[in-house]
């Protein structure tokens, strides 16, 4: 595609964007007809269909074909976000023991924050997914609810971002805990560690949540890298972290 035309798509795309927050449409909702849209966005049948095309490709819309089909709004979601990630990552160099000490870097402070913002609704949440971990720590369910708990845990410190990065480090170094699994020692530490930071939340002790998180992220992340060093020491791999 010529640069003029990509850029002009993109630009579309944007407008796209724009008048979807603009007339607060909702997941579900369909888009203009085409033709109506040709005329709002004064730009080519092929040009717009670019657009849409990159627009679903970043999770914005999904086109449903058939009568009656065309976009509906979706809504991006952190696998989308991971994806592009990974994607950078990859042509970076980047292996998963940069992403280890990426979540030893934000972790702590995202606790503390947590233990200042977060609502009835998200303390609910965390001991629910604390106590169904309790139930998991002898099935392989016990990963997955692991990583539900952290990430609950960046959504309640208030800031979308530290969720929203916590949930995308979880999927990008998924295979690694899966493939790698914690022992019964390991669980039980992990079990201890994450009552002492909810309890500190519950209790809105920012340092001690800090401080227990921190213990917690350094010490899983120093198990992962002696277990397997050579797993620990992968490159980051685009591909569908979802």
């Amino acid at each position: 595609m010529p640069a003029n035309k990509a850029k002009r798509a993109l630009q579309v795309a944007q407008a796209i964007v724009s008048d979807i927050q603009l007339n607060a449409r909702e997941a579900g909702d369909r888009l203009p007809q085409e033709e109506d849209m040709l005329a709002r966005y004064e730009v080519a049948r092929a040009t717009l269909r670019e657009a849409l095309r990159f627009l679903e490709l970043q999770g914005v819309i999904q086109l449903q074909l058939g009568r009656g089909g065309g976009p509906v709004v979706s809504r991006p979601q952190t696998r989308d976000f991971a994806s592009s990630l990974s994607l950078i990552l990859q042509f970076m160099d980047t292996d998963l023991r940069a992403l280890l000490e990426l979540r030893e870097a934000i972790a702590p402070d995202m606790a503390a924050r947590a233990a200042v913002r977060a609502t009835n609704a998200d303390l609910a949440a965390l001991d629910d997914c604390y106590a169904q971990l309790e139930r998991d720590r002898e099935t392989a369910a016990f990963e997955e609810t692991n990583r539900r708990f952290h990430d609950l845990l960046g959504w309640a410190s208030g800031n979308p971002t530290f969720g929203l990065l916590t949930s995308a480090l979880h999927l990008l170094t998924r295979d690694l805990a899966v493939e790698l699994g914690y022992s019964a020692q390991e669980r039980a530490n992990q079990l201890r560690c994450l009552a002492r930071v909810l309890n500190a939340v519950r209790l809105r002790d920012a340092d001690g949540a800090r401080r227990h998180m921190e213990r917690l992220v350094k010490g899983s992340s120093e198990y992962l890298a002696a277990r397997s060093p050579e797993l620990v020491s992968q490159k980051v791999r685009w591909g569908d972290p979802g």
